[in-house]
């Protein structure tokens, strides 16, 4: 019985080997997952001090400290909030209802409709044609007036249009406008990073960068579109929150690029449900990349929970490459 047993044992360990090396294998052709290490924020004489540890796509372990001043670094956009059409269209009826009154004119009037999903404008009767003539001036300008004012309420609360690929259109954060005014908070966290790289390479900084956004815990959206901005979270309020979704992460990354490669072009690719980043540098064997306005992009998903590289896209968003459903907006 004990020779029987001791001539299994070689062949059960060598078994055991073969299965354990297959799930090596495995193991390794999947994507390392973001995976933050540690995160704290601590306040102390009107400073706030964030401390970051995090794993890289090649598993070595990544840390970051900076400072900032705190009233400074919290208060731009903490009051943004998300895109309500009613909310919008009260302002827009308070606005058009007051001009019509500052022009003194009696032939047009504009009205919200009963569930507040629509303002409608309108020309009232005239007694003659003259004054039909007069009131439908009244009418086109007051027109103008709304369309004008319209663009001027979603470019004052960070806000777009975007159309989607077949044509879906929404409201969405504009997360260009955002990065730009927000960038100028991040010069501690970039002065950091700068202190990590050095003089290094424009991709190395993309993928730190990259990286250390990808492991940012997700807060995740259903839908670009009809999401309407609900927790979007603007960069310093991200980073208050050590938390963000698609478009906030993108919003991110595009303000520190901007401020530590201002020479690179740069894109934001909105996809169904996603969102990514592109960014003009030397193109690397297997890259994915999209050509834009004859400059070519290489492509970075900061989403996470997969950390990878720049140039590197999950087979689906690859899909949706291929396929051109999305849409782009110059980052520059």
């Amino acid at each position: 019985m004990f020779r029987c047993i001791n001539e299994r044992v070689p062949q059960l360990a060598s078994r055991l080997c073969l299965a354990l090396s297959a799930i090596l294998i495995l193991l390794a052709a999947q994507p390392l997952f973001a995976q933050q290490l540690a995160f704290n924020k601590a306040s102390r004489d009107g400073q706030i001090r964030f401390a970051y540890q995090w794993l890289m796509a090649d598993g070595q372990e990544a840390s970051l400290a900076f400072e900032v001043e705190r009233q400074s670094f919290t208060q731009p956009l903490a009051k943004f909030r998300n895109y309500n059409r009613s909310r919008a269209l009260r302002e827009l009826n308070y606005r058009v209802n007051n001009y019509i009154q500052r022009q003194r004119w009696y032939g047009v009037k504009a009205s919200l409709s009963p569930r507040q999903e629509k303002l409608e404008l309108s020309m009232r009767t005239a007694r003659d044609a003259k004054q039909r003539e007069n009131y439908q001036q009244q009418l086109a300008k007051t027109r103008q007036f709304f369309t004008a004012q319209w663009q001027d309420y979603l470019s004052t609360n960070y806000y777009r249009t975007l159309t989607l690929p077949p044509g879906e259109t929404g409201i969405i954060p504009n997360t260009v406008a955002i990065a730009d005014e927000t960038k100028s908070l991040l010069d501690p966290l970039i002065v950091a990073i700068g202190n990590q790289l050095k003089d290094n390479s424009r991709r190395s900084y993309v993928n730190y960068i990259a990286q250390f956004v990808q492991t940012i815990p997700y807060d995740d959206l259903e839908d670009r579109l009809s999401s309407r901005g609900d927790g979007f979270s603007p960069p310093n309020q991200l980073l208050l929150s050590n938390r963000g979704d698609c478009d906030s992460k993108v919003s991110l990354t595009l303000a520190l690029l901007k401020k530590i490669i201002p020479q690179a072009d740069m894109i934001v690719i909105y996809l169904p449900k996603h969102a990514i980043f592109g960014i003009q540098m030397a193109k690397q064997p297997n890259d994915a990349t999209l050509s834009h306005d004859g400059t070519e992009f290489v492509l970075v998903d900061v989403a996470g929970p997969a950390v990878s590289p720049a140039g590197q896209l999950s087979d689906s968003v690859q899909f949706l490459i291929n396929t051109q459903q999305y849409t782009v907006v110059v980052g520059n």
